[in-house]
């Protein structure tokens, strides 16, 4: 800090448990990855790959080296899971994230119809191989899940073995 104000907290250092932070990266060159590691690594946990980007940016493997540099595990956001698995290719998508070294990963259903049983199987089977960070919620404004069941689908993700869910 450029100057210490009264009670703000002292940030933990990394590897952190609480007060995790994550960015999207929608598609940042590696120079203004590399800036966003300058200005902000030290505070900066995650970086999600947002949207299936990874599938269309140039040197994503070069982005993954930058960000791991200053201590950001980055990983492909849920929405590429999504895709992978709507088109049954989840062994493909595995391979994918394996290609590119990583190991943590997102499971999501916000864009797509997944049994909520069926996306804790995948939970459970990638958190023997990789960290999981799950989301609960659906983009389709229409989709409304009250709070008491929010709740559980959380429970039931973090017993499936989510790491933390979003």
């Amino acid at each position: 800090m450029n100057f210490k104000l009264p009670f703000i907290p002292i940030r933990s250092q990394k590897p952190r448990e609480n007060g995790l932070a994550m960015v999207m990266d929608k598609g940042l060159s590696t120079n203004e990855a590399a800036n966003l590691c300058e200005i902000g690594g030290e505070y900066i946990d995650f970086v999600k790959f947002g949207f299936g980007t990874s599938l269309v940016s140039k040197n994503i493997k070069e982005k993954i080296k930058i960000y791991r540099s200053c201590g950001i595990r980055p990983y492909f956001g849920g929405t590429l899971f999504e895709a992978f698995l709507i088109r049954n290719m989840f062994d493909e998508y595995r391979r994918f994230v394996d290609e590119h070294e990583l190991d943590l990963i997102e499971v999501s259903d916000g864009s797509m119809v997944l049994d909520h049983a069926k996306k804790c199987e995948y939970i459970h089977q990638l958190s023997k191989h990789y960290t999981v960070l799950s989301e609960v919620g659906s983009k389709e404004e229409s989709i409304i899940i009250t709070p008491a069941k929010w709740i559980k689908m959380m429970k039931n993700e973090l017993q499936a073995g989510a790491f933390k869910v979003i």
